[in-house]
């Protein structure tokens, strides 16, 4: 076992003890206040900062005497790993789950996406790899179709808006392990793991491959680091092993492939699984395994290889289907161009970013950057630790590989700071606090616990939540376009914008979806005539008599008005324009969700100009 933190020895100060009981009646006090914060939050009409502004003073006040808390916590003389392992719970809880609380279904337009492939999955029993990228990395997807099917589910819309507050409380324990093999004491430890929550803005862990892939990678890392790494602390204890110096007692003496071949079986098995989930997560983890492995941190180097051949042996099959659809070859090498960030008005670079975006974007920029400073802070204070703070730097910093592969989307940056973060807040929380030099020195002031954690809780909130006026989806429009999806039949689906919760039907595959407006939507200029005859002819032309529809719903009316996508009255105009229209019929007006059918043929629409090309998101 690591040694036990120095905050922990010699007697307690006068008004320690008398703190301690202090932070055990301030514990149950923020829940209570969060939950009535809850329950007294309007998110009816969220503005411009999302969830932000609609956050009530008790929510506040709770989030306050939960952090104040904390730094009571850590100031103890005798630091109690149940109070904070209690205390990251609570973070977790009121950081994650309040989404989860305060809105009726899950976030995000693309969750629904992800619930479509579960559903295909449960309705086939079998794959089909040709739809999609999903379905060619169906890990995940299997999992939770056979989750359904044990809990008697009918889809996972009944319980994945729980996923994000789910996956972070089951990080926690992933976390605890990885730091305890690397020799942090407690102190570090538990502010590592409430620096990680507090600075995972990037919303990977909602109901995806991605959030369970992210999970995985812990899981695999927390094996390794426990009995594969080869470390040495700045006390010169091998972190995770037995000190009989201190009066324990050594464990066993065995052969060391007979004590870690079922912990490498372990690995290899959570691998597999890794693999088999995302298309990217794999490349990240072997990278770091492999780094470690040539700098003989980990061992045996063999395993290494060993996880590199699954990784390869899956990609091999899927490559040119990858490659075909996101042009891996021609984006490997272009590692400036591949790290550029995703827009916020991607797809509409002809237009300013309101200020709202920008000041959302400042809040994550500054909480990633501050984390990566504190990092490196900490790698320089804790420099004589040496091959512990290697590890570290190499783990935290060797994510940035993935950059030299692809832009993933133009989210590869955003990937490099989710895969860095766990090493990074191992660094960061060192930073805070260096080894103390003497046994008997005093704890660390409050101080140093609650500006960092309140700093990062005051960026997380509007980098986490902020754009939640295009992000929430309301029930209405949900179960609306679950029910037009199994009852009408199918055909290509055009929208103003892309913020829809679609595709969430077993039957996701047979509805195209297509944009209306944007770089990469069907009007690409001003549109001389009757738009709707403009966006019938461009259907029939490209795609023939097919079964289509234009579907208009609040969420999008929410992202245009946050995003100044373009002007709120052309979509006021081309729902009045379908109104009237010969050639679209409107089928369902229910809460702000219109959906039209097109009536026409060829024969019935006057010639005129068309878009050349549809550009078509074939699930």
């Amino acid at each position: 076992m690591p040694p036990r933190d120095r905050a922990s020895m010699g007697t307690p100060a006068p008004g320690r003890a008398d703190r301690g009981s202090l932070s055990l009646i301030l514990l149950p006090v923020s829940v209570a206040l969060w939950v009535v914060g809850i329950l007294t939050t309007n998110t009816a009409s969220l503005g411009p900062y999302g969830l932000v502004t609609a956050l009530s003073p008790a929510f506040l006040l709770g989030l306050v005497l939960l952090i104040i808390s904390i730094g009571i916590e850590f100031t103890q003389p005798v630091l109690s790993e149940l109070r904070l392992g209690l205390h990251s719970v609570a973070l977790v809880v009121m950081l994650y789950g309040t989404g989860a609380l305060v809105y009726t279904d899950g976030r995000y337009a693309w969750l629904y996406k992800t619930i479509g492939v579960v559903q295909y999955v449960d309705a086939h029993g079998s794959l089909d790899r040709t739809i999609d990228i999903y379905q060619n990395w169906p890990g995940f997807f299997a999992l939770a179709a056979w989750f359904d099917k044990v809990a008697g589910v009918s889809s996972p819309l009944d319980y994945a808006k729980w996923a994000q507050v789910v996956f972070e409380l089951a990080a926690i324990p992933l976390l605890h392990t990885i730091y305890r093999a690397f020799a942090l004491g407690s102190w570090h430890r538990w502010l590592a793991v409430m620096l990680y929550s507090t600075s995972n803005w990037i919303g990977q862990d909602y109901f995806s491959p991605q959030g369970i892939s992210t999970l995985l990678s812990l899981g695999v890392m927390a094996i390794a680091a426990r009995w594969l790494f080869v470390l040495v602390s700045d006390k010169g204890e091998q972190p995770g092993r037995a000190n009989p110096r201190r009066g324990r007692p050594a464990p066993p003496s065995l052969p060391h492939w007979r004590r870690v071949l079922p912990f490498i079986a372990t690995i290899l098995v959570l691998f597999f699984a890794l693999t088999a989930s995302h298309e990217l997560t794999p490349y990240i983890v072997t990278s770091q395994i492999m780094i470690l492995a040539v700098c003989g941190i980990a061992r045996p180097r063999w395993v290494a290889i060993a996880i590199a051949v699954v990784t390869l042996a899956y990609l091999v099959p899927n490559f040119a289907y990858v490659n075909s659809r996101f042009g891996i070859v021609a984006s490997i090498g272009s590692f400036f161009n591949n790290a550029h960030p995703p827009s916020a008005n991607a797809g509409y670079p002809y237009l300013p970013l309101p200020r709202s975006t920008k000041v959302l974007n400042y809040c994550a920029d500054a909480l990633s950057m501050g984390i990566w400073l504190l990092a490196m802070v900490g790698a320089w204070l804790r420099r004589k630790a040496r091959r512990v703070v290697l590890a570290l730097l190499l783990l935290t910093f060797s994510p940035t590989l993935v950059l030299i592969g692809g832009a993933y989307g133009n989210e590869g940056v955003l990937r490099v700071y989710l895969f860095s973060l766990p090493w990074a807040a191992a660094l960061a929380a060192c930073a805070l606090a260096p080894v103390r030099a003497k046994p008997d020195a005093a704890s660390p002031s409050l101080l140093r616990v609650v500006i960092p954690l309140a700093l990062a809780v005051a960026l997380f909130f509007p980098s986490f939540y902020g754009y939640d006026a295009q992000n929430i989806m309301t029930t209405s429009e949900v179960n609306v376009l679950v029910e037009f999806q199994q009852t009408a039949k199918p055909g290509v689906v055009l929208m103003p914008f892309e913020n829809l919760p679609f595709s969430d039907t077993a039957q996701y595959n047979e509805w195209p979806l297509g944009v209306i407006y944007g770089t990469y939507g069907v009007v690409q200029g001003p549109i001389s005539g009757d738009i709707t005859a403009y966006l019938a002819r461009s259907v029939i032309v490209d795609l023939g008599n097919t079964p289509a529809y234009i579907v208009v719903t609040p969420s999008m009316m929410a992202y245009n008005q946050a995003n100044a996508v373009t002007f709120p009255e052309n979509i006021t105009s081309l729902v009045a324009a379908l109104e009237k229209s010969p050639y679209w019929h409107r089928i369902v007006s229910e809460d702000g969700t219109v959906i039209y059918s097109l009536i026409a043929n060829a024969d019935d629409i006057p010639r005129g100009p068309y878009a050349k090309t549809l550009i078509i998101d074939v699930p």
